[in-house]
């Protein structure tokens, strides 16, 4: 990463300092005014979560985006604690997170990534430097998230990538978006509006977990449509049984995952794209 890191300064970059912890800092940073439970991460050595069903098929999906256009180094806005960053790294991609919740960041720290204890705006890297970005489930979390978007327009690169994932479907909205801070969930046809408004355009969109679309219906539309409103601590504890489940299935539902790729399947929990900045 160093090479990365000279690059940008002799484009006249003010690199942070480190911190106590190991961190690239750049706050003073409110975590009030960050729409995502910051108890999500324990701050500890070891994400869990990162092998889990999701975050592999969700990594693997974003892989194969980055591999096609020749993207060896991204810089992951929002990077919780690791769970893109981490499976990613396996697979040969290096990444340099940016997070602004110091659970989330610290973890990534002590995975031995170059970790910046930012949000992008706050880096002010320079203008047209960075040749790809990625955010994934992040956008749902801002009020305004072409706040973010121009940011990344700004510091990409010409024709520079920007990689993301996001919740599919406003008519699944539910308690669960609401317990983890989200502002909406996206179609295709919203994303692709949102992106192109900021003058990026679409390269390729894909839907994830098309499987799954019934039972996010039956377990979290439906019960909220009767009034259910669960706190962050019942959505994550619900989460992390479900992904017990779902592990113990890996193999199986591995393979579904494999065949809605093949068909292309027109549906989906989540939503990946990539975007050029034109």
């Amino acid at each position: 990463m160093e090479s990365e890191f000279q690059r940008l300064k002799s484009l006249g970059w003010d690199m942070p300092s480190t911190n106590d912890s190991g961190l690239f800092y750049k706050g003073p940073i409110s975590e009030d005014e960050i729409s995502f439970p910051s108890g999500s991460y324990d701050g500890g050595d070891i994400n869990h979560e990162a092998n889990g069903f999701w975050a592999i098929q969700r990594s693997n999906s974003v892989e194969g985006l980055l591999k096609k256009h020749g993207i060896k180094t991204l810089w992951e806005v929002g990077a919780g604690n690791g769970n893109m960053a981490l499976p990613l790294r396996e697979k040969g991609i290096s990444i340099l997170p940016i997070e602004p919740l110091y659970a989330g960041a610290i973890t990534l720290a002590k995975n031995g990534f170059p970790t910046f204890f930012s949000t992008l705006e706050m880096l002010s890297l320079p203008d047209g430097s960075i040749e790809a970005i990625g955010a994934f489930d992040v956008l749902e979390h801002l009020e305004a998230p072409e706040i973010l978007i121009s940011e990344i327009f700004r510091v990409l690169k010409p024709n520079g990538f920007f990689v993301c994932s996001v919740p599919a479907y406003q008519w699944l909205f539910s308690d669960f978006d609401l317990a983890i801070g989200h502002y909406r969930r996206y179609s295709q046809k919203s994303l692709k509006t949102l992106m192109q408004m900021n003058n990026f355009e679409n390269v390729r969109t894909l839907y994830l977990f098309g499987f799954l679309v019934p039972a996010s219906l039956i377990l979290r539309k439906i019960p909220f449509l009767l009034g259910r409103r669960r706190q962050f601590r019942q959505v994550h504890k619900s989460n992390q049984i479900f992904g017990k489940y779902i592990s113990i299935l890996n193999p199986l539902f591995s393979l579904i995952i494999l065949i809605e790729q093949k068909i292309n399947l027109r549906i989906g929990l989540s939503i990946i794209s990539i975007f050029v900045k034109k």
